[in-house]
């Protein structure tokens, strides 16, 4: 059976809490988000085999300090084995309209597989990332977009749509410790971003973190993408292998780390530099790529 097969329907309404949102989308697994303005004061949380559509003119605000749109997983989860087969179509993000000021990602995908994101808008992220992807596999994110992120200082480095693996550092599950089962170093693999849009960002689409360890985020393809005002990287490389770029883009990094983080957390010296494999890249003529 497909997700499109599904037959147990579901409406949500902007007269729902938080909540009760929650609720409907762990017991249904296909769930329209009804046309209004949604005020969250905890993170929608997404389960597996679920199919989810937007309305025109859904929005949601954000009215606590955390995420606003994550996977289920636990402190145990590993590898790819979290929530898996999932389609979120449609629905405008606007983290900080209110007055938020919140500094964390808006929308987390971790330690899941076979997951899509189409036609979603993210308004006004700070400090983060507008989309992460972690430790995750088949992941595609087509036709969405990124506007508007600002960097805190020391954090200019941040993507829009950034590639992480689970290390402690990087990805905060509930409950979970440093030494928890769930930071295992999982790496994404299969990742296909295109269609998307990113402006007025501090660095569009990539990652700027290696594991200790000789991993590497496999087959990820970056196609068709458009990228305006992004004051660092359109593009910004570490520790792939097997990339595929073919977008409208100004400045690439294909970069080189000595150091690693650990999957418990904190940093290592690399006793050979990390650098990626096998980048392959369409793209105008006169675009910068810088190769460290």
């Amino acid at each position: 059976m497909t997700i499109e097969e599904v037959t147990h329907m579901a409406d949500i309404t902007p007269g729902m809490s938080t909540k009760e949102i929650n609720a409907t989308l762990k017991k249904y697994r296909k769930v329209t988000f009804r046309k209004g303005e949604y005020n969250l004061d905890a993170p929608l949380v997404l389960y597996s085999s679920t199919l989810i559509k937007c309305e025109v003119g859904v929005v949601f605000y954000r009215e606590h300090k955390g995420r606003m749109l994550e996977l289920y997983a636990t402190p145990e989860t590993t590898k790819y084995k979290g929530t898996h087969d999932v389609e979120w179509h449609g629905g405008s993000f606007m983290p900080d309209a209110k007055g938020n000021n919140a500094e964390a990602n808006v929308i987390s995908l971790f330690h899941g597989k076979n997951i899509l994101l189409s036609g979603v808008g993210v308004w006004g992220c700070q400090g983060y990332h507008s989309i992460e992807i972690n430790a995750c596999k088949n992941v595609r994110i087509i036709s969405c977009a990124c506007k508007h992120q600002t960097a805190k200082d020391g954090g200019e480095f941040r993507e829009a749509i950034q590639i992480d693996f689970a290390n402690y550092d990087g990805l905060k599950i509930k409950n979970a410790k440093s030494t928890s089962p769930c930071y295992d170093g999982t790496h994404c693999c299969e990742i296909t971003i295109s269609g998307c849009e990113i402006k007025n960002c501090p660095n569009g689409i990539g990652t700027h973190t290696v594991s200790v360890d000789d991993s590497y985020h496999k087959a990820i393809k970056i196609s068709t993408c458009n990228f305006e005002n992004i004051y660092g990287n359109d593009i910004q490389l570490f520790g792939m292998k097997d990339v595929n770029i073919s977008c409208s883009f100004t400045h690439i990094l294909i970069g080189t780390k000595t150091q690693a983080h650990r999957n418990e957390g904190g940093k290592v010296k690399l006793a050979t530099p990390r650098r990626n494999k096998n980048v392959t890249i369409s793209a105008a003529n006169g675009v910068t790529v810088d190769v460290e």
